[in-house]
């Protein structure tokens, strides 16, 4: 800090600020160097000062003052500073703020996840990592993506976040902005990055901020000055010399006043990774739930079966589900298959009390579930009355889905009663079968053989036809670019009954998937794909992946290769964690919400899950990107997973199971039996209190061990 003691009272009053909240126990900041505090006192109801800190005896939050006299080493007159501030029950906790020294995207820590804002909670024992110490606030892009999407150049990335109060409650934080991997984007010579935040929940970045120097600034911080009505941000030059400035609106450069000397004194943590601020104990348990683990904890007990005497009793007499409690106050529940012989064996030829013992149907499906399986699709499948599961998924042996390294291309499909048998364990015991139902050299309906690259088939069900939306390329060599968003659908006999999905020659020829005037999707690039289907009031959709970004249009189920208006960009990569690509959208209608599911970064290992959300049932135009409420960091990332590293999780599908449990069906990397590709995976979602989903709850956090096995008392009368 520079040298003060020449400096006038008025020019030390803003390097002692009291922020606006506190909570119990935090001690106030020490005298700017060159001074010395005196008279500081606090009132307020039950509020006291106890060897410098401000402690409150209520159980709510309490509105108080804080002042003291800021005495000059050189004798000169002192000056009265008063603060008004909030102070929050003992109950209150502290959140840190902090970037990560890079390492590999293997740790889920390389340059684009480290270098953000990540937040760790205090608690009994210290401060711990939220979110798996991930990032949850992201730089944006320097500029908004052009037409073409957008490129490695705009970028950005953070460094040294600093939380802080602002005046209306909220959050902000100031950091400096980076280029992407760390490096200087030329705006730290001048300016912070300023974000706000209204529960640390989600974040909106408001720009740069502009402090009117050019000779560096670095380790920004700040605070509101409540007694002056003023932000105060504070900075080091590249001379390691400290300087502050006055800032009316954090929003606009135009009010932030000259440079001075010196840096406000701030009260440090020690135990903590970063910059702190208090938060009411409801505010913690709101990012415990957000980004801390949620555990079942307990279960409904299931309530007695009443039968009367000589009346025969089957499962279908006993409770069907059991309902389970979490740790977040939400709720859940998994089927329970009942003991047969058992309720074989029940006597009802006269009054008594049975016990039937019964498990709790938790499928833990294989890891991987298919090898070498991207972008997959399970589909629940009416077949003509009988119940199957379908899954369809990209070949991508040796990580080449374009010509699968030389060994034979196609379109894989398997169906089977079970999801379990659709794995590659009941493949390989032959419980199932997987049939190509395009492969290289296929014609579309156009008599074009298709070469290669059958890209990301969902199934969905489009006006009644069961139907495969997918991309196929062309050329020998195959390539790539030429690939282009097609349908092809499933033949129904005379009755109107489905044929066979698993035999290639019931499905109709593939077509592209074109402009409402018959031209391409994508007039720039070409290649167009990805592309997913939903329905909401009504009005049905596209969407898919082009030009890096994610589109949408509208759609007529009765003719599905082609759009009833145009294109309309709603996602495209503006953070580091999904760089640039957004792909793979796929969409779950629940509880009056849109939950769209895309894919950033690359198909490696840093490979990431995003959400987009929209209201549902209301008629919203959804081709408007302004419908779209977009989270700013993953939904599912690398990360730790009952016990092992997960790696570049993606472009999955919401699907669901014999019993109605909602799935999650994705694709991770892993080196599963000496291969390279990406592997997929099947996982059942629960939803948080907060109505978010959870893709990786782990096998003993969804159930308790202890509860797996249930027993129900039937009582004959």
């Amino acid at each position: 800090m520079a040298d003060t003691n020449a400096a006038a009272p008025e020019a030390l009053a803003p390097l002692w600020i009291v922020p606006p909240t506190l909570a119990s126990g935090d001690a106030l900041p020490g005298a700017p160097e060159g001074s010395a505090l005196a008279e500081v006192a606090v009132a307020g109801e039950g509020i006291s000062l106890v060897d410098g800190a401000v402690v409150s005896e209520a159980e709510a939050a309490v509105s108080a003052t804080v002042s003291a006299s800021i005495v000059p080493a050189d004798g000169a007159e002192a000056i009265t500073r008063t603060f008004p501030v909030t102070v929050l029950p003992e109950t209150a906790r502290r959140v840190a703020s902090y970037h990560r020294t890079p390492t590999t995207a293997t740790e889920a820590n390389n340059e684009d996840v480290a270098y953000s804002a990540h937040l760790a909670l205090e608690g009994e024992s210290g401060f711990a990592a939220l979110n798996d110490d991930y990032g949850v606030f992201f730089a944006l892009t320097s500029e908004v993506p052009g037409p073409s999407g957008t490129t490695d150049e705009v970028i950005r990335s953070l460094k040294d976040p600093f939380l802080f109060h602002l005046a209306d409650g909220g959050f902000g934080i100031v950091a400096t902005r980076v280029a992407r991997g760390g490096g200087a984007d030329g705006t730290e010579r001048s300016s912070v990055l300023v974000a706000t935040s209204p529960d640390l929940l989600s974040y909106t970045e408001v720009g740069l901020l502009d402090l009117g120097v050019t000779t560096g600034v670095s380790a920004p911080a700040s605070v509101y000055d409540a007694a002056r009505g003023v932000y105060v941000v504070s900075w080091t030059d590249d001379a390691g010399v400290a300087f502050h400035a006055d800032v009316a609106d954090l929003a606009d450069s135009s009010t932030v006043g000259a440079a001075a000397p010196g840096g406000f004194v701030t009260s440090p943590r020690d135990d903590s990774p970063g910059a702190t601020v208090a938060v009411t104990a409801e505010m913690a348990r709101g990012l415990e739930v957000r980004f801390g683990p949620i555990r079942n904890v307990g279960a409904t007990p299931l309530p007695i079966v009443e039968v009367a005497a000589g009346a025969a009793v089957s499962a279908a007499d006993l409770p069907s589900r059991l309902e389970l409690d979490y740790s977040d106050g939400s709720t859940g529940s998994l089927a329970i298959e009942w003991d047969a012989a058992a309720i074989a064996a029940l006597d009802t030829s006269a009054p008594g009390e049975h016990t039937v013992p019964g498990r709790v149907k938790q499928a833990v499906y294989p890891t991987p579930f298919a090898d070498e399986r991207a972008d997959p699709s399970v589909y629940k499948f009416d077949f003509n009355g009988q119940p199957r599961f379908l899954m369809i998924a990209t070949k991508d042996l040796h990580m080449d889905p374009v010509s699968n390294s030389g060994e034979p291309v196609g379109m894989p499909i398997r169906m089977a009663e079970r999801i379990e048998d659709l794995s590659d364990e009941a493949l390989e015991a032959g419980r199932v079968t997987e049939v190509d139902l395009l492969v290289h050299g296929s014609l579309d309906a156009y008599g074009k053989p298709m070469t290669g690259c059958f890209w990301a088939p969902e199934i969905h069900m489009i006006d009644g036809s069961l139907s495969i939306l997918f991309m196929p390329s062309y050329g020998d060599p195959t390539d790539m670019w030429s690939g282009r968003a097609s349908i092809v659908q499933l033949k129904k006999d005379g009755a109107g009954n489905h044929l066979d999905p698993t035999v290639p020659a019931n499905w109709t020829a593939t077509q592209h998937v074109v402009c409402a005037d018959g031209s391409e999707l994508n007039k720039i690039q070409g290649i167009s794909l990805d592309m997913t289907y939903f329905e909401d009031s009504g009005t049905h959709y596209y969407a898919w992946q082009m030009l890096g970004s994610v589109f949408i249009a509208t759609m007529d189920p009765k003719d599905p290769t082609r759009l009833t208006s145009d294109p309309v960009r709603i996602l495209a990569p503006v953070y580091s964690w999904d760089n640039e690509i957004a792909e793979g959208p796929n969409v779950l209608v629940r509880d009056g919400r849109l939950f769209l599911l895309y894919s950033g970064s690359t198909v490696g290992d840093s490979y990431t899950t995003g959400l987009a959300t929209a209201p549902a049932g209301e008629g919203v135009d959804l081709t408007d990107p302004a419908s779209w409420n977009r989270l700013g960091y993953p939904i599912q990332k690398s990360g730790p997973y009952n016990g092992e590293m997960q790696l570049g999780t993606g472009h999955g599908m919401w699907s669901e199971d014999e019993d109605g449990n909602l799935l999650y069906v994705f694709h991770a990397r892993t080196d599963h039996k000496g291969l390279t590709g990406r592997d997929m995976f099947v996982r059942r979602v629960h939803f948080a209190s907060d109505g978010m989903p959870v893709l990786d709850m782990e096998t003993d956090e969804e159930l308790l061990p202890e509860l797996r096995d249930v027993a129900v008392t039937v009582v004959v009368k």
